[in-house]
């Protein structure tokens, strides 16, 4: 009776523990996705070398409708929404809201890059974090100076200037505690970019992103090439070009939920054998690291 009663403590303890992770930290693996275009409506973003009439919003837009209809093919049963599915100007700060308020799992905001020298090409992802360089600065800058476009934007973001490195200062605290998942994705972005349609990669970086400060979940921001690039302009302003980067992140979404839905199967497996006689066979023991947002058994 004693060993009965051990056994189903230890299951209750494990699955209580398990349905917190899953609360908090997506542990059970990736269900609800929130794809963000970035910029929108009066907000055009990157104008790139002016030979083309659209502009990153207009590619962000096509490329981020792509990857969901690429998600929902293979997945019926996974929602995807969208932060705008048109030309529409949404703000910053609503954009993570609809992440928040969804629940999401992950959230993935698309982005064309930008330089003052045209020979720069290559896609990025980024992660909330600190910027370590100049040119990473630079870049959350330009993506937060969309903020300028809204009304009372000083008090909705709390005096927070895109235009003032010091502002960056305070937005570093609000990194996620999700920063390992992000930088998970991130790297199967990069790789997808890089080994699949021969993309320069130019890395995963850290910086004070607005949009992705106030996301709940793990997420990353997508640079996916430079509209001052010619070729690379050209390239996005194809429906191949499109299509081939949409796939792309459509395939490290779909190893990235592959990989953490495997967890649970995996830990499983390894949580208890118990014998026709209902003899414990193996012992173990749970231990917590908060800073891997993780629950490993031994």
């Amino acid at each position: 009776m004693k060993r009965k009663l051990s056994v189903f403590l230890i299951f209750l303890f494990f699955f209580n523990n398990l349905y917190t992770y899953s609360q908090n930290d997506h542990f059970l693996g990736v269900n609800v996705i929130v794809i963000d275009p970035g910029h929108g409506g009066k907000d055009p973003g990157t104008l790139g070398t002016g030979r083309y009439e659209n502009t990153e919003k207009d590619i962000a837009l096509d490329v981020s409708l792509k990857v969901g209809q690429y998600l929902n093919r293979e997945y019926p049963n996974l929602k995807v929404i969208y932060t705008r599915d048109d030309d529409t100007f949404v703000k910053l700060s609503k954009r993570a809201d609809i992440a928040n308020l969804n629940k999401a799992d992950l959230f993935i905001s698309i982005h064309c890059d930008a330089f003052t020298s045209e020979s720069v090409y290559g896609t990025t992802s980024y992660v909330m974090g600190a910027h370590k360089t100049q040119s990473n600065l630079e870049v959350a800058m330009r993506e937060n100076s969309s903020i300028l476009l809204e009304d009372n934007f000083d008090i909705e973001y709390s005096g927070f200037d895109p235009n003032k490195p010091e502002s960056y200062i305070a937005l570093t605290l609000y990194q996620s505690e999700n920063i390992n998942y992000g930088l998970n994705f991130a790297s199967k972005v990069q790789g997808q970019f890089r080994e699949e349609i021969n993309r320069k990669d130019r890395g995963i970086k850290q910086a004070g992103f607005l949009v992705l400060s106030r996301a709940t979940m793990p997420s990353a921001l997508i640079e996916i090439g430079f509209l001052t690039n010619k070729v690379e302009e050209d390239y996005l302003n194809t429906d191949l070009g499109k299509d081939e980067i949409a796939l792309s992140i459509f395939r490290a979404i779909k190893d990235y939920k592959n990989e953490l839905e495997s967890v649970v199967e995996e830990r499983m497996d390894k949580l208890i054998e118990i014998d026709k006689n209902e003899n414990v066979n193996v012992f173990f023991s749970v231990q917590f690291f908060s800073s891997q947002n993780e629950i490993i058994f031994k």
